[in-house]
């Protein structure tokens, strides 16, 4: 078989997702390990668990696995339209935001197209421009690590197709005020999408935060990108949802698949809703766990930067994939960021209080040491 005459010829540049150490389940970690306990803080999951209201009503829908779900999601759609105050037409259902990501990059680029992706973010616009066969160009961040806006205006050509921002921003968990961004959406040409991703958006306060939903309801060239699997704690479930202008969202549709979203999936994100609770002690231990890991870094002489994630970036001052790998040997997993270039870095989940204590200590006693 001539494989490398049959497959696509953007075939180099896709790289299956291989599972490393990080990744893994906590079972697997476990057995890799060797290790009976496993903190696993390198997926930025959330750790207190789906809404108790989202597991009944999965439990229910668990009954109609027999019958196809609703291929639009209709009434999910209709209550997403009613919290975002927008109307159903400028909402669409993914297989969660990852699927959003390839839809989003499906329906609008061509090989010849360009794609400004930050130079630390998000590695799925990365995939997604690779997958079409268009060329990602890369804008630099500032100093600070924060999005450089101007950097991405600056990149902008006749060819340029999308802008992807994650907003807050992954792995760094900063934000891209307000301000900013109107400025910088009002200079964007009219055939340049800007499309957003607010996976951390429930997380975010201050520092001049606002949704670019608005932005939406503006009628600008924006498209917003949410998920269930962070705070919604649904990651397993795998769901997510798009917000544009009903042309956008009728565009990206003629190339979603019927039934993406499976019906107890629907069912969890519809009643996970309705649980304001839920997301209150969400923010709660996110916030508790947040400054515990500020204390311990300044306590280190490490610099980290303030998050309105459910994460911290930290610059430990040292080889990053040494320390992973000795956290590791303690059973604490975290994200080495080695591979954006931030050789010194580690991206830390922020967990239930006893694995962000978990974390501390052993941080402590290996720096300490």
């Amino acid at each position: 078989m001539q494989l490398d005459k049959m497959v696509r010829t953007v075939y180099p540049n896709l790289t299956p997702y291989t599972c490393q150490l990080a990744d893994l389940p906590v079972e697997e970690i476990r057995q890799v390990l060797g290790l009976d306990k496993v903190y696993k803080l390198s997926f930025n999951e959330n750790p207190l668990g789906p809404s108790r209201k989202a597991l009944e009503a999965m439990q229910e829908a668990l009954l109609q696995l027999n019958l196809y779900p609703s291929s639009n999601g209709e009434s999910l759609l209709k209550r997403l339209a009613e919290v975002e105050g927008v109307l159903p037409e400028n909402i669409m259902l993914a297989n969660g935001a990852d699927e959003m990501i390839l839809l989003v990059a499906q329906t609008f680029l061509e090989p010849a197209d360009e794609v400004i992706i930050p130079q630390v973010t998000f590695v799925q616009y990365l995939a997604a421009t690779h997958l079409m066969g268009a060329k990602p160009v890369f804008a630099p961040m500032k100093e600070d690590l924060r999005i450089d806006l101007e950097a991405v205006l600056d990149r902008i050509t006749p060819r340029t197709k999308l802008v992807f921002l994650c907003n807050p921003n992954n792995p760094t968990g900063t934000v891209i005020p307000a301000r900013e961004l109107e400025a910088f959406l009002d200079r964007v040409p009219e055939h340049v999408l800007v499309v957003v991703d607010e996976a951390y958006h429930e997380y975010a306060e201050g520092d001049g935060y606002l949704s670019s939903v608005e932005y939406v309801k503006r009628h600008k060239n924006v498209f917003v990108i949410r998920t269930f699997s962070k705070i919604y704690s649904m990651a397993g479930a795998r769901i997510g949802y798009g917000i544009g202008q009903a042309e956008v969202v009728d565009a990206v549709n003629h190339v979603r698949p019927p039934f993406n979203v499976n019906g107890v999936a629907q069912a969890g994100a519809l009643a996970s809703l309705d649980d304001e609770e839920h997301r209150a002690e969400s923010r709660r231990i996110n916030a508790v766990g947040k400054q515990l890991m500020y204390a311990t870094f300044e306590e280190l002489g490490m610099k980290y930067l303030p998050s309105q994630a459910n994460f911290v970036c930290v610059d430990t001052g040292r080889d990053s994939s040494a320390l992973f790998d000795r956290l590791a040997e303690r059973g604490v997993i975290v994200r080495n960021l080695s591979g954006y270039g931030l050789t010194t870095s580690l991206r830390v989940s922020i967990g239930r209080p006893e694995e962000v204590e978990a974390f501390v200590r052993a941080l402590k006693e290996i720096i300490l040491a």
